[in-house]
């Protein structure tokens, strides 16, 4: 039978999608493809011309991370696939027809869906989802889609850095030398540390990776689920969390913050640090309990390092504001704001906008 056009058209929007995913390895035996597949933009351009332009609005960033390119970059992008932006300043200057919308960081709430009845897409240009209210929107039939992965390696190498920032006193010696004095206090490497990872995800995964090119001591896990390849890069699982801040000289947390990893790092699992022990949290702020680490802080109980904040920007009376660099360092929850990351984040928003104007859901969270 032949096909229409409609479903010629869909068949391609398929393989765009199709070609933004790693393709599999053949079985053996079987023969490999004979060309590769056309290009996203050879195919996109033959496609998307079944719709008219799609109005895509999107959030402009007040103060909660970064804009998803500028919007030069992102005009330009968006049109050559066929997508009309528009550029709101507020959630409540959203347009009532608005069927799609992108947002970053800005809080999606229940209210503001009310406002949109035809809404049917939020494309999160994140990886965490914890600012969008996805139990309104999959009440109201809205999907919701997101970023995976796209930091990995940029939050990863943060992470390190922080280590070795205060392993290797870089902020007392940076302060030495701009006092006039030549001198810096004992310093410390990573191959006679023993590191615990509180979630062995995307990002814990790297940083197995990073920390065995490093030849720790040892590499320890707790994690939700196990994937044996953290054990084959040196790692160990533990059941406990209480067991691996006993263990541990530096504890890294790489966390989404849900209803179950909230509050998670508490007071009482942060007594067990020793104060050699370093603790970096580059997951979500609300994992852990910032009230009891500012006090554990401002006693030298251990040292810290924060990319992340419950509260962001981080009011200008946190008491964290006021604990001496020498015990905690702090980003302004850039761990993902790298170059390359950046880029991966604006292609794959488009992607998922694409795949869900093609019925195939990418990336979904509801």
């Amino acid at each position: 039978m032949a096909q229409t056009s409609q479903q010629t058209a869909a068949r391609r929007l398929r393989r765009i999608v199709a070609a933004a995913a790693p393709q599999p390895v053949p079985p053996p035996g079987l023969p490999a493809p004979c060309a590769a597949a056309p290009s996203i933009a050879e195919l996109e351009g033959e496609a998307i011309g079944r719709f008219a332009a799609v109005k895509v609005v999107l959030l402009k960033v007040g103060e909660r991370g970064v804009p998803l390119a500028s919007q030069g970059e992102v005009e330009k992008l968006f049109k050559q696939r066929s997508l009309e932006p528009v550029w709101v300043d507020q959630v409540n200057d959203i347009p009532e027809d608005a069927a799609v919308i992108v947002t970053t960081g800005t809080l999606v709430g229940a209210e503001i869906l009310a406002k949109m009845p035809k809404l049917r897409l939020v494309a999160v240009a994140f990886t965490g989802v914890d600012h969008i209210d996805l139990a309104a929107c999959k009440a109201r039939g809205v999907k919701v889609a997101n970023v995976p992965g796209y930091s990995t390696d940029a939050t990863a190498e943060l992470a390190i850095g922080l280590v070795l920032a205060h392993l290797r006193r870089l902020p007392t010696c940076q302060q030495s030398i701009k006092d006039g004095m030549w001198a810096c206090p004992r310093q410390e490497d990573l191959q006679s540390k023993t590191v615990g990872l509180v979630g062995v995800g995307r990002i814990g995964m790297r940083l197995a990776e990073l920390f065995k090119a490093f030849k720790v001591k040892a590499l320890l896990g707790y994690s939700s689920s196990q994937d044996a390849a953290f054990t084959l890069n040196g790692g160990a699982y533990v059941e406990s969390l209480a067991g691996l801040f006993l263990d541990s000289d530096i504890v890294i947390v790489s966390l989404p913050l849900t209803a179950t990893t909230k509050g998670l790092i508490s007071e009482k699992i942060m007594e067990l640090l020793r104060p050699e022990c370093i603790l970096v949290n580059v997951g979500r702020g609300g994992v852990v309990d910032e009230a009891a680490l500012a006090k554990f802080l401002a006693q030298g109980r251990f040292r810290a390092a924060l990319d992340v904040f419950d509260e962001e920007p981080l009011p200008t009376n946190d008491p964290l504001r006021a604990v001496p660099e020498e015990a905690l360092l702090m980003t302004p929850h850039v761990g993902y704001q790298s170059t390359a990351s950046l880029q991966k984040r604006l292609d794959a928003t488009v992607k998922n906008i694409l795949a869900f104007l093609a019925g195939e859901a990418i990336n979904s969270v509801v």
